[in-house]
């Protein structure tokens, strides 16, 4: 197109990236239609309409990202490159780098019926020493000639109808043209960086992942249609390539550890509801009836509630969380999934089809939601509850419909809506829900910057060890004041509840609780009806036996997968716990073992030695044992993630 003093640079850049984001919609038509069969004939125009509009979000990241060079040739406060020649290199720069893009994910149309997943960095080390790519890519091209035509039309519609921007750097002109540069440049770089993370910058957001695409679909496979390859590739650039271990043989594998449950068929069908509260950094250290033996036995802790409850309750000896982060725990706790190296929703592999608790007692009859008081998209749990089934989700945004609760008036002024309402709102949600049910609540008041309501500064104070701790009271008082009012409901004494956290808190004032197994939790199990075992078995449990055990115990009737045990069903011996902190660390018995590569870094007798002072390397014959299983389980978690072996297929 002919330039002309007519377009001055927000125009500009507004019409070129409208042009790449109608190439980007052309091309997700075309993975949609060349893909059709791949997925499930439950597709409505309605549900396309919501996957192309999720689309939108993915392409803005995508398009930030592939543009900025672009960008800064066109909005740096520079007048000597406004010239012809800077302008044609501008224009090619733009061309080029979007002409690539549209390649990728028209390419990645043709992959992906072979993979079933879009196209992420892995692909550089998946191929990385093929000779015979050429001939492959060149056999395609024949096949999938329709494709190469459709690049060929959009390729030199970018060209044709991209505008440059005329601006006047002349003298006299120089002071306005360096003024005006400079402030486009103040706008539009934030406004791009937002583009970027696709959200805005709040502390209860953070930049959308491939996971994300999931809060726009119904069936998790649908999530590809949502995203686009270079919006895969990039977000996976900084991942590392993990090399798939392979220390034993599959017969060897499956003989050591296998995450497959199979039913037994000697269990009566319960059906009780289930209830699980994830509380925000609700570590172990500050529940005083578990940790009689601080301070000389003087310790009382910060829960009194939970201190009760545990007295009618079923816990284990050791109870150790597989998690770093707040992401990692709806994985862990509510699909069984450890964290491996990196948080999961952050891999690819969390566009994998899951066995989940609510996916599995969904498939039994069960209705199902999740609660959160952040906004909708924080962290990236609506979209992770949606991929694991959960039919329905409510958080700050539905809160804030029903005033009776509080409506606005309850938000932290942070994160999102405080514990001690957003709880009560839950209890009565439930009591609108058809039994048998299974719901899951993310509390979220326990955190930074360590706030509690008001109207409680003086019944819960800073004690001067740490500002957590008159958290971790609230939200224990927040906890009691829910089971107050979910012990007056009919569902009461049907239901198991559950409460755990999402992870360990690095705010930890005893010696005990900052070695490398100091990453413990709360895992309680209640049951109101009294037919549930209660007291602290002998065992060591961890937040990836949350899924077996309650369906062991609800007796579920079909087979699934879950990497961690059914703690009611599984000889205390042998009870172990894995977690991830850097290297792997494997608790079993009285030992936990360090492992750094593909050897062992250090050993030690944690009963004895609390505070991993004595490393007896190679000196227990245990050692080997726990080496071997743990690779095992290492083996068969990466080589079914990678495969996509994670679910029972129908």
């Amino acid at each position: 197109m002919t330039t002309n003093k007519s377009n001055p640079i927000p125009w500009n850049i507004f019409i070129n990236f409208l042009l790449v984001y109608i190439c980007y919609e052309v091309c997700r038509l075309a993975f949609l239609f060349e893909n059709w069969r791949q997925f499930n004939d439950a597709l409505t125009w309605g549900s396309v309409f919501e996957m192309f509009r999720g689309g939108l979000f993915f392409d803005t990241s995508a398009i930030c990202y592939t543009n900025i060079l672009y960008l800064l040739l066109v909005l740096f406060p520079l007048h000597y490159k406004e010239t012809p020649v800077i302008k044609k290199i501008t224009k090619w720069v733009f061309i080029v780098t979007n002409s690539v893009c549209i390649i990728i994910n028209l390419m990645d149309t043709v992959y992906f019926s072979f993979t079933g997943r879009r196209v992420t960095s892995d692909v550089f080390h998946e191929f990385g020493n093929e000779n015979n790519l050429g001939s492959i890519i060149g056999i395609e091209l024949l096949r999938h000639w329709y494709f190469v035509l459709l690049a060929m039309l959009l390729i030199p519609f970018l060209a044709k109808f991209y505008r440059h921007a005329q601006t006047d750097c002349s003298p006299q002109n120089l002071k306005r043209y360096y003024l005006r540069q400079t402030l486009l440049l103040v706008i539009i770089v934030p406004a791009t960086i937002c583009g970027m993370r696709g959200s805005l910058f709040t502390t209860s957001t953070r930049p959308i992942a491939i996971s994300n695409a999931h809060e726009f679909v119904k069936q998790p496979s649908e999530a590809n249609i949502v995203l686009n390859t270079p919006f895969s590739i990039l977000r996976t650039l900084t991942n590392k390539a993990v090399q798939i271990p392979t220390y034993f043989s599959q017969a060897e594998l499956d003989s050591l550890y296998s995450p497959v449950h199979y039913p037994s068929t000697d269990r009566e069908a319960k059906k009780k509801n289930v209830v699980i509260l994830i509380v925000e950094s609700f570590a172990q250290e500050f529940i005083g009836a578990r940790n009689k033996q601080l301070d000389g036995g003087t310790y009382k802790g910060y829960t009194p509630f939970i201190d009760s409850l545990l007295t009618h309750s079923l816990t284990w000896r050791e109870t150790i969380n597989n998690t770093l982060t707040s992401i990692d725990a709806m994985p862990s706790v509510l699909a069984s999934i450890p964290k491996i190296r990196q948080p999961f929703v952050l891999t690819r592999h969390s566009m994998n089809d899951l066995s989940s608790i609510p996916g599995e007692l969904g498939k039994w009859g069960y209705h199902t939601a999740f609660f959160h008081g952040a906004e909708n998209s924080s962290m990236g749990f609506h979209a992770f509850a949606r991929a694991i089934g959960f039919n329905e989700f409510y958080g700050r945004n539905e809160f804030e419909k029903e005033p009776e609760f509080g409506g606005e008036k309850e938000f932290d002024g942070t994160w999102g809506i405080w514990d001690e309402p957003f709880l009560q709102y839950y209890c009565s949600k439930m009591s609108e829900m058809e039994q048998p049910f299974m719901t899951a609540v993310f509390t979220l008041s326990s955190h930074h910057p360590f706030a509690i309501p008001s109207k409680y500064k003086d019944v819960f104070k800073d004690e001067g060890i740490h500002r957590l701790h008159k958290c971790i009271r609230y939200a224990d008082h927040s906890i009691r004041k829910f089971f107050e009012n979910a012990s007056k409901q009919p569902w009461y004494k049907n239901t198991i509840f559950v409460i755990t956290a999402d992870h360990a808190s690095s705010k930890t004032t005893h010696a005990e609780y900052k070695t490398e197994l100091g990453c413990r939790v709360p895992i309680i199990f209640f049951d109101p009806s009294g037919e549930l075992p209660t007291g602290c078995h002998d065992g060591i449990a961890q937040q990836i036996d949350i899924m077996p055990t309650l369906l062991g115990w609800l007796g579920y009737e079909k087979p699934y997968i879950a990497f961690g045990q059914d703690m009611l069903h599984t000889n205390p011996a042998d009870t172990w716990a894995l977690n991830y902190a850097g290297i792997p660390l494997f608790v079993k018995g009285d030992y936990l073992l360090e492992m750094k590569g593909d050897s062992v870094n250090a050993m030690y007798n944690y009963r004895k030695d609390n505070l991993l002072r004595h490393n007896l390397k190679g000196k227990v014959p245990e050692q080997t044992d726990m080496e071997k299983l743990l690779k095992a389980i290492l083996q068969s978690y990466s080589e079914r993630m990678n495969r996509n072996d994670v679910s029972i297929k129908p």
